[in-house]
Formats: C-alpha cells, sequence, structure tokens
C-alpha cells in the first residue's frame, strides 16, 4: 500500500514505448520497467543522477553508562510489601517510614538510599540517604504534601564500588489531607432547607451537634425535572437559594455562606456531577455536539442511567456527556469545560478545608477522572477528593492505587442485620491501610432509618457503630435527627421536612460525635476485637490503644427488646472491676473475665476500660 506507480509514455518521440516507475520505501530503490511494441531503442537512456529519494539527516545519541545493576533476589529484607498491587497510606503532616536489612556478613560494607519524587510538587526525583543502624538502615520523613509518590531502594555491598536497584516494582505512596482523620459530616439538603440565608442559619445547629463538616448536594442552577443532578448551568446557583442574588447567579449569597462555615471552623463538601446534565441545559442547546449521541432517542441524545439489580435505569432527564469524542479538539474542549467546573466550586470547599464528592464515578470516564484529579491535587492541595464508587472489591482497591481519592463511600445500610455488620466492620478495618471509607448511617439516596430498620429511633445504635466502631468517618442526612418517618425528598423545589427537632435523638448524635472528637483510638484502624459472641442483636467491640487501654463500645439493634448481657471477654484482658458508661446510661461490670452490662432498646454504651 505504500509503494508508489507512475506510468508514462516516451517524451523521446518513441511513441510506441509505455514506462512504469515504482519506489520502493524499504529500500529506496526504484524498480524500471516498459511496454514496448517493438526493440528498446538503442538511444534511449535512464538517467538515476537526480534520484527524488533524500536522506534525512540523522544522529545516534550517545547512550548514558551508570555504575548500577538490578539487585538479586533474597538480598533485602523490607519493612514494606512488594506484592502487586500494594501501596502505603500516610496523612500529611505524619512520619513515612521504612526500612531495609541486610544479612549480617553483607552490611559492614554497605549502604542504602530512596530514590523517589516523595514531597516534590512535580516531576522532580531526588536520593535520600538512609541511616544505618547495625545491619538495618532507616528512611523517615515528615509528609509535607499530599499525592501519589513512588519510591524505590538503591544500595551498595562494597562502599559505593557497585550500586544495585532493589529488583521489586516501585513503592506507591499516598498522602491524605490531614482532614480525614475525623469526619462528622452532616449532608444539607439545600432543596428542604430553604435559601441561603436559612442554610447559614442552620450552620449553628451543626456545630451545636459536633459535626465538622457540612456536605451539600449539587446546588447548580435546576434543570426543568428539579433535580439536584440534573443541572441547567454549572456555574450558578439555583435562583431559588438566592432570591436577593439572581444577578450574581447567586455567588455573592455563596460566599457569605463559605465565610460563616470558616467562622464556625466547619468544612463545605461541594457535590460535583461530571456524567451528566440537565436535557434542556445550556450545554444541551449550545453545543449539542457535547452530548453522546443516541439514534433512537427523540431528540438525538443518550440519556445517562445506573445498574440495579441486574437491571439498567435509565434517567431520562440526564444526558451522558461525550468524553470520548473522537474529534480531539472537541474532546480537549469537553475536558477543559468540565476541569473548570469541577476547580471552581473545588476552591469553595478548598477555602473551608472541606472536600468535593465526586457522584456516580463509578460510570465516569476513566481518562477523564485521572486528567481531573491531577489538576484538582495540583491546584488544592490539601483538598479532600471522596468519591461515590461502588464495584467489587479488586476494582476498588486497583481504583485506590492509581487515582488520588482519600475517601470512598461505604454501604453499611446493606448490612442490616448484627452478624453481617460484624463482618463488614471488619474487612474496612482489613483493607483501611489502602482505602479509606466514609461510612455513614444512610444516604440522601436511602431511606432513613424509620424506613430501613423500623424506628426511627434506631439512628442511635447504628451511629454508635459507625463512630465508634468504623474508622473515624461518619455522618447523617439532614431529617435524621428530626425522627422523620419517610426519606426527606431531594428532587423538587421547595421540599419540606415533616416534623420537629427530636431532642432526644439529638442528645444522643452530639454525645457520639463529641466521644469521637476526642479520642484518637477511634480514628485508627485495626484496632477492634467484637466481643458479643455473636449476638443477634447486640453488637459489643473492645477498641483499644498500644497500652491496651481504651473503651468497650455496645449498641442494641433491637428496637423492642431490653438485654442483660453476659460476655466472655477473657481474651482481651481487661481487669476485674467496675466501669462507668461515658454516655451516663449504666454501669458495666467484669469478674473473672466476665463482662455483664444491662442495655434497653436501641440502646448504646461506652465503657472506658
Amino acid at each position: 500500500a505504500r509503494d508508489i506507480f507512475s506510468c508514462f509514455g516516451c517524451s523521446s518521440g518513441h511513441d510506441n514505448l509505455l514506462f512504469f516507475f515504482r519506489k520502493n520505501y524499504i529500500n529506496h530503490t526504484i524498480i524500471f520497467l516498459y511496454a514496448s511494441s517493438g526493440d528498446f531503442p538503442d538511444n534511449l537512456k535512464y538517467d538515476n543522477s537526480n534520484t527524488m529519494t533524500k536522506i534525512p539527516k540523522y544522529h545516534i545519541p550517545e547512550l548514558p553508562a551508570r555504575n548500577l545493576q538490578i539487585g538479586k533476589e533474597g538480598i533485602l529484607k523490607r519493612s514494606f510489601s512488594t506484592a502487586p498491587g500494594e501501596f502505603i497510606r500516610i496523612l500529611k503532616n505524619s512520619f513515612l517510614i521504612l526500612e531495609i536489612e541486610f544479612p549480617q556478613a553483607k552490611s559492614a560494607s554497605a549502604a542504602a538510599s530512596l530514590y523517589t519524587d516523595f514531597n516534590t510538587a512535580g516531576s522532580e526525583w531526588k536520593e535520600y540517604p538512609l541511616k544505618k543502624s547495625g545491619n538495618k538502615f532507616k528512611f523517615r520523613m515528615k509528609a509535607e504534601l499530599c499525592g501519589i509518590f513512588r519510591a524505590k531502594i538503591k544500595y551498595t555491598l562494597d562502599q559505593g564500588k557497585q550500586w544495585f536497584l532493589d529488583r521489586t516494582p516501585f513503592l506507591i505512596i499516598h498522602v491524605d489531607p490531614p482532614g480525614v482523620r475525623d469526619l462528622r459530616m452532616y449532608t444539607l439538603l439545600p432543596n428542604a432547607a430553604g435559601d441561603i440565608n436559612a442554610w447559614t442559619r442552620h450552620l449553628h445547629h451543626i456545630a451545636a451537634m459536633k459535626f465538622n463538616c457540612v456536605h451539600l448536594l449539587p446546588i447548580t442552577h435546576l434543570d426543568v425535572s428539579e433535580s439536584p443532578y440534573s443541572a441547567y448551568d454549572l456555574f450558578s446557583l439555583d435562583p431559588a437559594y438566592c432570591p436577593h442574588d439572581k444577578k450574581n447567579g447567586g455567588l455573592r449569597s455563596f460566599e457569605k455562606f463559605v465565610k460563616a462555615a470558616v467562622q464556625k471552623k466547619i468544612g463545605i463538601c461541594i457535590d460535583l456531577v461530571l456524567n451528566h446534565i440537565g436535557f434542556q441545559s445550556r450545554m444541551a442547546r449550545q453545543c449539542p455536539d457535547w452530548i453522546v449521541p443516541d439514534k433512537n432517542e427523540p431528540d438525538g441524545f443518550k440519556r445517562s442511567g445506573c445498574w440495579h439489580m441486574n437491571s439498567w435505569i435509565k434517567w431520562e432527564d440526564l444526558l451522558k456527556i461525550y468524553y470520548d469524542h473522537p474529534n480531539e479538539q472537541t474532546r480537549r474542549e469537553i475536558w477543559d469545560y468540565m476541569t473548570d467546573y469541577a476547580l471552581f466550586w473545588a476552591g469553595f470547599a478548598h477555602t473551608t478545608g472541606g472536600m468535593i464528592r465526586l457522584d456516580n464515578l463509578h460510570n465516569s470516564d476513566e481518562k477523564f477522572v485521572a486528567h481531573l484529579l491531577a489538576a484538582l491535587r495540583k491546584k488544592y492541595q490539601n483538598l479532600i477528593i471522596h468519591a461515590e464508587f461502588f464495584s467489587d472489591a479488586n476494582t476498588i482497591i486497583k481504583r485506590a492505587m492509581e487515582w488520588d481519592v482519600n475517601l470512598f463511600l461505604a454501604n453499611q445500610w446493606e448490612y442490616p442485620y448484627a452478624e453481617n455488620l460484624r463482618t463488614y466492620i471488619e474487612y474496612l478495618h482489613t483493607i483501611a491501610g489502602k482505602v479509606q471509607y466514609y461510612m455513614p448511617v444512610t444516604t440522601h439516596d436511602t431511606g432513613v432509618p424509620a424506613e430501613l430498620y423500623g424506628s426511627a429511633e434506631a439512628v442511635i445504635p447504628r451511629y454508635l457503630i459507625t463512630a465508634l466502631m468504623g474508622c473515624g468517618k461518619t455522618g447523617i442526612v439532614q431529617g435524621v435527627e428530626y425522627g422523620v418517618r419517610k426519606k426527606v425528598e431531594f428532587i423538587g423545589r421547595n421540599r419540606c421536612i415533616d416534623g420537629q427537632f427530636n431532642l432526644r435523638l439529638i442528645e444522643k448524635i452530639t454525645a457520639i460525635n463529641s466521644l469521637l472528637a476526642g479520642e484518637d483510638l477511634f480514628h485508627q484502624y485495626g484496632n477492634i476485637k467484637f466481643i458479643d459472641s455473636a449476638h443477634g442483636a447486640v453488637v459489643c467491640a473492645f477498641r483499644y490503644n498500644e497500652n491496651g487501654a481504651g473503651f468497650i463500645a455496645a449498641a442494641n439493634l433491637d428496637i423492642k427488646n431490653s438485654y442483660q448481657q453476659i460476655f466472655d471477654i477473657k481474651a482481651v484482658s481487661v481487669k476485674d472491676g467496675k466501669y462507668e458508661d461515658a454516655f451516663g446510661y449504666g454501669k458495666a461490670w467484669v469478674h473473672n473475665g466476665i463482662l455483664s452490662f444491662d442495655i434497653e432498646p436501641c440502646g448504646i454504651r461506652a465503657f472506658r476500660i
């Protein structure tokens, strides 16, 4: 297909000749062929002095020589795993600590360094010498930047005559913003909370319950379906939220809300919708080529949707954005616009020390997500990135390794019974070194506790479990503290919450949040032992620190029955004695390794040990 054929007649007056030239691009030769009705004429010659083939100038680069070889198997012992898919998570301002060990016979002349981009904002790589102690070498450095970093060990066994590069893959290090450690988040439903002035007043209630973050469902201008996840315009607030600031798209009013949140030390979580847009949106009207086409739809636009119980649910009001558009220029326009959208709202969240939530990320374009996450981290170093990403465990771990996502959404509401709930929480502790989860009691998409568990009071034991038996990241949705019987609809303007504040629920939620905020051991992972003998309703766990002290936390999931509990806790070595409940609801006794206490329906306990 790359050969060129040329055909023309003779210019020397020989009308009976026809010439063909074939140029071979492999070896740059020209094959000369002819066809004639007679003999080849003697006066016709082929002149090759002015060939069409031009040889480009070329340069052979120097290959650098390095005093470096790949290390052999079994030389090093490492304090970190090198198995495929392994990586490390730490918090900013904590220390990255790595150790290696050589065999005693080889350590005398050994030295080692860490080759890494750790704590660099760009593509800069550095080498840090490891400190020697006997036959061990240690690296210790404070994490000063958030993001994803890589590192590899270099070592010598002969005082630098020959250096070796560790044969294992690069170690991947995730550094999370410090705010990930302690998250007590309240989801505010904008359509039910009134205008921005009402949101600002509501901050006092949120702070009084000891929440430190408020999650706002998408606040952008609503399209005709009035769903917050179906935007008409991505860069302005819905007029219903800012009736006195329509000229500025509500942004001046929102700035005041942000400043009020900062004053109360409450971070803001802004919900971002990347996958789709309203079907009568500005984007659909002005840039229809930015929408995935679908010839089967009356308007020619493909709808978004989701899988539920092996069935595809199509969202008629949501158009799928065309991130993999075949035209590179159009694709770049889409990516730039949606990146600007995310950065625009993330700036407000970052100002408060808050976070963004990426909705339905499991259905997002993976290449665009990688591009966006890099842009977000580059501009907003301490921004917490939270994702709604539902998939199998292996896929979530893979995404947690590849993507700069700090928190994934847990789904504990799918484990309503004590036995399954224990198993799920144990799993979250096991995986927490790689995947950090935000574990609220419910979400705006699920039912409320009264619908899911039979009683509005059921929020109390389940909130204790998510707060004191998880890893320090939990929350509730507006309306739960009212004791609402039905889910508050988040679609439609000017919704209202049926009921008044339930002071009993508020008191207990506040008490749980206060205990969670004040005790470091509730923010750790792996430091939990269930000691409830697999009881069918009462979930009881020992949370402990390094010296063996801690709390025994208990929750009764039964909404009707009280229990007089006796548990064998010899495995956790708790001393005999009487222990007071931190909430003031009773006492526990430990005698000869037997724990006993009473607990009422939907009751909670936290005994300091």
